[in-house]
């Protein structure tokens, strides 16, 4: 077991263990924010024939130089199939979205038409081609249509309706177990006694992870178990529904019942690192029980949340079939930061964009132990080891972090 080791370390280690899930085939609508399995191609061209792009007057190539009349034959309706082809000295109304006969190279939009008795009167040049949507113009046969460990979004989805795809070819949602070993945390929804304290955590991860792609199996409390067998058969069941496992409390040192190291060691978790270099979350965890990942995040809700990011985050995403290294940009910072540091640190920050520049904010309550910066984040600024205290208006690292709400606003 490696203990203080660099994020960057600790990302090496769990990206060699972590594996990706097996594919799974789900319907269309299900697909919505899944990570594509597979590629798929057009299975023909789209448009599959020619079309109108318009209401309007269909007009044959050889009458495209204008200073024609043409005689209106009868309006092809919605769905119709021409039975003729389109001579010279010839026009039918057609529909949008509506075949267009053979010899037809454009369409006189309805509103622009000029109708006399029974005749389309031309009376300028038209451009082959006008409003008419050819074969093959969207997708040819074979055009890749969406690329595997892509993510589905609605606009896919409704290409891949417009091809008829019933079913796709999906990476499977990891399920993530979430055990909270703190013996005074209790639920959210109940009301502490002294000495107790209100569950933040939990309800964070698994909003986190629900937003990273992932399902939760069950979220347990400690406190209740009476013995330490009682305790190791309630997490050797959720380590069974699991994926991924999750721990939160009891990382940093000292003596209580249920401090994590000590606990998962038990359970025959191999612990490949304890502690890393980055605050807030030093006291983060790493191992494999099985080939499962398992990842001990600190009780402090602002570590927590860190630690989730830095560590549980890209688990996720590579058991997904997403790159596991998160992105990593730059930005100028609003404000300053006085302190320097030692040790890496990572500050909640808020990004948006100002006149085409990528700016952050650095949110209050920056304390491991505080909630408040996490009512508006949706970035983490990365301070190196020894950095300086922060200039406003400098240049700091910033690892966007996928939160509802465009970094557009602010």
């Amino acid at each position: 077991m490696l203990t203080d080791v660099a994020v960057e370390k600790a990302w090496e280690m769990l990206h060699n263990v972590t594996i990706p899930l097996q594919p799974e085939t789900v319907s269309l609508m299900d697909s919505l924010h899944r990570i594509a399995a597979a590629d798929v191609v057009a299975a023909w061209d789209l448009p599959s024939c020619a079309q109108s792009a318009v209401d309007g007057f269909v007009v044959h190539k050889k009458d495209l130089h204008g200073g024609c009349e043409l005689l209106n034959g009868k309006e092809l309706g919605s769905g119709e199939i021409p039975a003729y082809p389109l001579t010279p000295g010839n026009t039918v109304k057609v529909v949008t979205g509506g075949v267009l006969p053979e010899g037809a190279a454009a369409v006189i939009p309805e509103e622009l038409a000029v109708l006399k008795d029974n005749y389309l009167i031309l009376e300028e040049e038209i451009a082959p081609g006008a409003n008419v949507k050819i074969q093959g113009e969207d997708f040819k046969e074979g055009d890749l249509i969406l690329w595997r460990n892509s993510r589905l979004t609605p606009g896919a989805l409704g290409v891949l309706a417009a091809f008829g795809q019933e079913k796709v070819l999906v990476n499977r949602r990891p399920s993530v177990a979430i055990l909270c070993l703190g013996p005074d945390i209790i639920p959210h929804h109940l009301t502490p006694v002294a000495g107790e304290s209100r569950d933040s955590n939990g309800p964070i991860l698994e909003s986190l992870v629900l937003q990273d792609g992932g399902q939760i199996v069950g979220v347990k409390y400690m406190r209740g178990t009476s013995t330490r067998d009682s305790f190791k058969q309630t997490m050797e069941e959720m380590f069974n529904k699991a994926d991924l496992v999750i721990t939160t409390g009891g990382t940093a040192l000292g003596e209580f019942d249920h401090q994590a190291l000590p606990l998962l060691s038990e359970m025959g978790v191999n612990i490949l690192f304890w502690g890393i270099q980055a605050k807030p979350g030093s006291h983060s965890g790493g191992g494999l029980w099985g080939s499962k990942p398992v990842l001990a995040l600190s009780g402090n809700p602002s570590a927590c949340l860190v630690g989730y990011h830095l560590l549980v985050s890209p688990v996720l995403r590579q058991m997904q079939g997403l790159a596991f290294t998160p992105e990593i940009t730059t930005a100028v910072c609003i404000d300053e930061y006085r302190k320097s540091g030692k040790t890496r640190r990572f500050l909640r920050g808020r990004m948006f964009v100002e006149e085409g520049v990528g700016k952050v904010k650095i949110l209050p309550g920056q304390k491991s132990t505080m909630l408040r910066s996490l009512l508006n984040y949706n970035a983490l600024i990365d301070l190196q080891a020894g950095h300086p205290p922060v200039e406003e208006e400098s240049m700091v690292s910033v690892i966007p972090i996928n939160n509802a709400g465009s970094i557009f606003e602010f």
